[in-house]
């Protein structure tokens, strides 16, 4: 299994009012991992397949401080199917877990908004990289 870790920056337009970073925004933190990671692996090729979120889910562990210290996320591969494959990520805040999500990606044609299957280059990336 790849774990990659991606250092993302936070911004003090995430605060809330009790001066912590917004429970939505957790989200918004594992999406930049994600699409970093696409990226890092060349799957971020929209003319070849789109990829949508059909599930998140995700556990608030304690809280995100705002600071000039970057957040870290570890992101992996957990799952793959025929159509979809799961994301794995961890937000840890000062070296400390924050919240851990899970991430569903389906592949869908562009042109009928239906599920396809994984194009067999996305798939052989995804399996070199899947936890086992």
């Amino acid at each position: 299994m790849t774990v990659f870790d991606i250092e993302v920056a936070k911004r003090f337009k995430d605060l809330d009012p009790y001066d912590h970073v917004s429970n939505a925004t957790f989200l918004d933190y594992v999406m930049e991992a994600r699409v970093r990671v696409y990226r890092s692996l060349g799957m971020y090729d929209r003319g070849v397949v789109g990829q949508v979120v059909v599930r998140q889910e995700i556990n608030y562990l304690r809280p995100i401080r705002f600071s000039i210290e970057p957040l870290m996320t570890r992101t992996w591969f957990s799952h793959i199917g025929t159509s979809s494959f799961t994301m794995e990520t961890q937000l840890i805040d000062e070296g400390q877990l924050a919240a851990d999500a899970k991430s569903v990606m389906v592949c869908f044609d562009k042109d009928s908004s239906i599920s396809r299957p994984i194009p067999p280059e996305f798939r052989l990336l995804i399996e070199e990289h899947l936890e086992n």
